[in-house]
This record gives C-alpha cells, structure tokens and sequence, in this order.
C-alpha cells in the first residue's frame, strides 16, 4: 500500500515538473487544450493519491489505536502486580479486606481496586464468575490472572499471578501474604482473565 503511495507521489511530482514545462513552451496543440490536458492528468492522479490515502490512513491510526490499547493493559496488567507483591508479609484475617491486613478474596479486591481502580466482588464464590476463563498454564496465564482452588463454580481461595509461574495470595493465619510457585501438589482449577 506504501509503495503504491510512494509511486502516485512520483507521478504527481511528475506532472507537475510537466505542467512547468508547458508554460514555457508554445507548441502546436492550442495552449487551452493543453492546460486541460494536464489538467484532467493532474486530476486524475490527485484522485487516485486521496483514494490511496484515504486507505492507509485509517489502517495506520487502527494499528496505533490496538497498539495503545496493548500497552494499556500491559501497564494496567503491571499495576495490580506491584500492588500485589507490595502486600506481601501482611497478615492473613478473616474478613479482612486491608490495607493492613487482608483474607484472600479481600487481597484481590483491595489490589484491583486500589492499583487499576477495578471493582470485584467481596468474595471468592462471586469473584470467579467475573472476566474470562483461562487455562491454567504457565503458558496461556497473563500477569494479573485470578487464580482460583477449589470447586470451578463455587472456589475456596484466590490468588493473584504476577508471572514467571508465580502468584501473590493470602494463604493463611499461620502463613499470611505469601508470594508462591505454583505447584502440582496446590494446583488451581480455574483461572480468569479480568483486565
């Protein structure tokens, strides 16, 4: 498409050093037909540069509008996993939604909320219906992924991935915040993509 551009800009380029030409120049066409001659070429090319234009351009701006929206989910998708692991160490209370201390539905809420201002539900049995289902796999998971154990349709715990096969949760009484691999031995059942 670019080259095509390129080539109606040489022509019209063309036309032009022509049409500077004629003016010098008294030959036997009549000076009126010549200058519409020209004219119509002249045109004619315009016409078909504004096409080509009017093509590219809307593809460029598409393409650098899904680029933006990209790398505004990467940030965003960045956010809840420094916010997440910031969390990390505090201690585990049930019923807790934060700052200080968090049960493990509450630590997502608190995170989403407060890193990307994205609500969720309070608890693990209402977060799981939010966003899309992922596979579980260190592969298919994207940085920011719910985590779920338990039933798929009504989970007991939730964590938040932050990559690398790694996910921040808050585990229990005894453990608190923790910021773990995942393992076969504590594998989740489900997974959902929410940003």
């Amino acid at each position: 498409m670019l080259k095509n551009c390129k080539d109606l800009l040489k022509k019209l380029q063309t036309v032009c050093k022509f049409l500077v030409t004629l003016i010098g120049y008294d030959i036997s066409i009549e000076k009126r037909e010549r200058e519409l001659h020209v004219m119509k070429q002249f045109k004619q090319i315009l016409v078909k540069l504004t096409l080509a234009l009017a093509l590219v351009v809307p593809i460029a701006v598409q393409a650098n509008s899904h680029q933006a929206q990209a790398a505004s989910v990467t940030t965003k998708r960045n956010k809840v996993v420094k916010l997440a692991k910031k969390q990390v160490g505090k201690r585990y209370v049930y019923g807790a939604t934060g700052p200080y201390s968090f049960d493990c539905s509450g630590l997502t809420q608190y995170v989403f909320k407060r890193a990307i201002k994205k609500s969720l539900t309070r608890t693990t049995y209402t977060q799981v219906k939010k966003g899309k289902t992922v596979k579980v796999s260190t592969a298919k998971l994207k940085k920011g992924d719910l985590l779920f154990w338990g039933s798929k349709s009504s989970p007991y715990h939730v964590g938040i991935y932050v990559g690398g096969g790694q996910y921040v949760h808050a585990a229990t009484p005894s453990q608190g915040v923790r910021k773990q691999y995942l393992s076969s031995y504590f594998w989740p059942s489900t997974a959902k993509r929410v940003i």
